[in-house]
């Protein structure tokens, strides 16, 4: 299904069951993200490694769909989007299947690092529902995507508070994962419209291999600073390693006909604003989704933990998928009935994550205050999905939305590994020789946390009322498209 720009009043409204599908693939992205996050404590006992070990369970599938995510993209412009999708989801599962019956804790990783293709997934959706449904707005669909991460993530909270700590939680988790996979790719495959296909479509190789490097060796150099302490000597060559390919990444994509990291569109205000959103929150929200059960399994001994197990995490937790799946289907009726702009949104999300961390930073441990702190932050996180996607759709130049997105798709994944690696070496750091670092180290990340939610708030801010025309922006070499109506 297709359509031309001319055809928007002619078309049929889009099928129920293609959204469905569309909702349930953005279900799976948050349930390999969020619902894992949350399951590290329980990662880490059951396979006997240590905290910054099983960070990476996290961290490497984020760090892997920074890079799938332009390249699945690309693929999706290349060969369509839904035979890409269809594609992705087969790898999911099969991913999903060796995760789930795995005794090992490298091969769970090898697993988890596959599943990062699943980055792909929200461009490759918010590709189809721009250009397999070009008459419908995005404000009501792309609402219901961003609910449909509460619903995802929300998995592996009401796992862990069936099984608690150990390998059953994990071992559901990603059987969960694997039969929704292969639910969508059934249903999918039946439903989803077709896309167009654009030959003429490059990869840019060297910039994600660059992208990617440089990635590595600052996650590493963090990992090294928690395990051997600041004065790393490791850490340091790592640190320089990522400097220097930094500058050379930035030479390569000044150079490419179709940078992965496209310098002209990323200054451009509109869309440097979004970028920066992107970055903050993602790191923001996995922070706290990686914290708030940590807070939760710590012994009471330490002055701040709650030494609690399945049930008091899914008290705490909880909140945070049902705030996320609430603010999604808000988000899209704020914009749908015109009640607010979809700037407005972004700029109330924003406002949400910094109080969220606040609310760590400040309140004294318990339940309540966890709870709490973990409902604002999901609140945010439903709000910002779909407001971001309809943000993007208008400050993109014609025919390079599918960048843009996966692009700001790309900085979310980034912050949101730096943000579960920072978390892991300060706590390393802070705990020495002994096994539970400090409650000052806890407030310390927390009110990072919420210095960064501000200066993401000032983005959104800053963010014009009226983004230039689409077809006033200068479209990149190489990309080509039909022209888009904007969603006002």
């Amino acid at each position: 299904m297709t359509a031309g720009p001319g055809a928007a009043g002619s078309a049929a409204p889009p099928h129920r069951a293609a959204l469905a599908v569309l909702a349930g693939a953005c279900g799976l992205f948050a349930l390999l993200q969020l619902g894992v996050a949350t399951l590290l404590p329980q990662i880490q006992e059951a396979f006997g490694v240590s905290g910054s070990e099983a960070a990476w369970v996290v961290t490497g599938h984020l760090l892997v769909g920074c890079v799938a995510t332009p390249v699945v993209s690309r693929f999706g412009d290349l060969y369509g989007r839904r035979a890409v999708m269809l594609c992705v989801l087969a790898v999911v599962a099969v991913a999903s299947v060796v995760s789930a019956l795995t005794g090992s804790f490298t091969v769970l990783l090898v697993a988890r690092l596959v599943q990062g293709v699943a980055g792909g997934l929200f461009p490759l959706c918010v590709g189809l529902l721009r250009e397999g449904f070009p008459q419908r707005s995005l404000s009501g669909p792309s609402g219901l995507l961003s609910a449909s991460f509460g619903t995802g993530g929300g998995v592996g909270i009401v796992l862990a508070g069936m099984f608690g700590g150990g390998l059953p939680a994990v071992r559901w988790l990603f059987a969960a994962a694997a039969l929704l996979a292969v639910v969508l790719l059934v249903a999918g495959a039946s439903v989803l419209p077709e896309t167009p296909r654009r030959p003429a479509t490059r990869i840019d190789i060297p910039g994600l291999l660059l992208l990617g490097t440089v990635s590595t060796c600052l996650l590493l150099a963090l990992t090294r600073y928690g395990q051997e302490g600041l004065g790393s000597v490791t850490g340091a060559a790592l640190l320089a390693a990522a400097a220097a390919g930094c500058a050379l990444l930035l030479r390569v994509e000044r150079r490419s006909p179709e940078p992965v990291l496209d310098m002209r569109l990323m200054s451009r205000r509109p869309l440097l604003c979004l970028n920066l959103v992107s970055l903050l929150t993602g790191l923001v929200m996995f922070q706290i989704g990686v914290l708030a059960p940590a807070l939760v399994a710590a012994p009471r001994d330490t002055g701040y933990g709650l030494g609690a197990g399945g049930a008091v995490l899914t008290l705490v937790m909880l909140p945070m998928q049902l705030g996320a799946l609430s603010g999604g289907l808000l988000s899209g009726w704020l914009r749908e009935s015109g009640r607010l702009t979809a700037r407005a949104v972004m700029g109330t999300s924003t406002a949400l994550f910094a109080a969220g961390a606040v609310v760590f930073a400040v309140l004294p441990s318990g339940a309540g205050g966890l709870a709490l702190g973990t409902a604002l932050n999901g609140l945010a996180t439903g709000l910002l999905g779909g407001a971001m996607a309809e943000l993007l759709v208008q400050a993109s130049p014609t025919g390079a939305t599918a960048v843009t997105v996966g692009l700001n798709g790309v900085l979310r994944n980034l912050g949101g590994a730096f943000g579960v690696q920072v978390s892991s070496m300060v706590l390393a750091v802070a705990g020495g020789a002994s096994s539970h670092p400090s409650a000052t180290a806890y407030h310390a990340l927390f009110t990072g946390s919420a210095v960064l939610a501000l200066v993401a708030v000032g983005a959104a801010v800053a963010f014009p009322r009226s983004p230039a025309p689409r077809q006033d922006v200068p479209v990149p070499p190489g990309h080509t498209s039909r022209p888009i109506r904007p969603t006002t």
